[in-house]
């Protein structure tokens, strides 16, 4: 069967991989756990594009992307990559990981116990500056793309928006949904600016404040309000979700979602060693000058643009009124 129809369980793909159930379902494919019939058999999991992007440009392209960045990463918190040889394919094989994502984990337990959290957090921080090192940002991190292996393992998934910075710009268009999830992208992500390495230190913040609150930093129904509340505002404070929350683990996370880039940490190594000794941490309050993102905020500015733009015309016509005035003056 082709890869670019509707795949279903018990289908074969490519002559070599026997799909058994589907596992994963997000807004460009669908990921089953299947037979490597090429490889005695092994579970795998495979990334097959859905039917109406499978034939596309700017799909094939980030599948060849995620294959290529996915084959030249090699550690024991990233997923790996099985070869596909040199045949051209659309289908993205990697191993299969027993275990629940992050996210199904938060959904069904409530709030992370503190050092659960942080042992998660730091895991993925050494994963994250691992790809850092290799000028590769992730651009999507978040608990449905980690997954908790049933061994004490844990695996970053899917590098479907990841890019390389030595690759030059990466494209937020495309034929499915362009940026990362909102609940985790950073401002800068949102107002479609290129995206450092910082995003994957805010997203890694965001993935911390859920774990230790259950709650993402921001939310609400509109998702383009919550977009906006993020560029214009603060979270909440951990402790008013959780109070057991240590002030010093609250200021860690806190400026990891700082709203500037250059007020995060300067990498996830950095992040990492704070998360194994929370204790060392320097409390500075950031807790307590946190800017809320009320309707009120986005009205004023609203109510300055329009301001702004009716005032200049008048301004303009009254001083050029004002010119003529003087001029014919002169005249008389």
């Amino acid at each position: 069967m082709a890869p670019s129809s509707k795949a279903a369980p018990g289908q074969k793909l490519e002559d070599r991989f026997l799909l058994l159930e589907e596992i994963g379902h997000g807004g460009m494919a669908t990921v089953f756990k299947a037979r490597d019939l090429a490889n005695g058999g092994c579970f795998v999991a495979v990334k097959v594009p859905l039917p109406q992007y499978a034939s596309g440009i700017g799909s094939w392209s980030m599948t060849q992307r995620e294959a290529e960045i996915g084959a030249s990463l090699d550690h024991p918190s990233i997923l790996h990559f099985v070869p596909l040889g040199r045949r051209p394919s659309n289908l993205v094989v990697t191993e299969f990981i027993a275990g629940p994502t992050l996210a199904a984990r938060i959904a069904a337990g409530g709030p992370l116990p503190e050092p659960e959290a942080l042992s998660i957090g730091s895991r993925l921080c050494d994963a994250v500056q691992y790809l850092h090192d290799r000028q590769i940002v992730h651009y999507d991190l978040k608990p449905s793309n980690v997954i908790l292996g049933e061994d004490g393992s844990l695996r970053l998934i899917d590098f479907g928006l990841a890019h390389s910075l030595q690759r030059g710009r990466f494209s937020l268009g495309g034929p499915g949904p362009a940026i990362a999830t909102s609940d985790y992208a950073a401002p800068e992500q949102i107002r479609r600016r290129r995206g450092q390495a910082s995003v994957d230190i805010y997203a890694i913040g965001a993935i911390l404040y859920e774990m230790l609150t259950g709650h993402p930093p921001f939310e609400g129904d509109d998702p383009f309000a919550v977009a906006s509340a993020r560029r214009i505002g603060d979270p909440k404070g951990l402790r008013v979700h959780e109070s057991t929350v240590s002030v010093e683990v609250e200021e860690i996370v806190l400026r990891a979602l700082r709203r500037d880039p250059r007020e995060r940490y300067p990498s996830a190594s950095a992040l990492k060693a704070d998360l194994d000794h929370p204790s060392l941490v320097c409390v500075s309050g950031l807790a307590s000058r946190l800017v809320e993102a009320t309707p009120w905020r986005r009205r004023r500015r609203w109510i300055r643009y329009v301001a702004t733009v009716g005032v200049a015309p008048i301004a303009v016509l009254a001083a050029a009124f004002r010119l003529l005035w003087w001029y014919f003056e002169r005249r008389r």
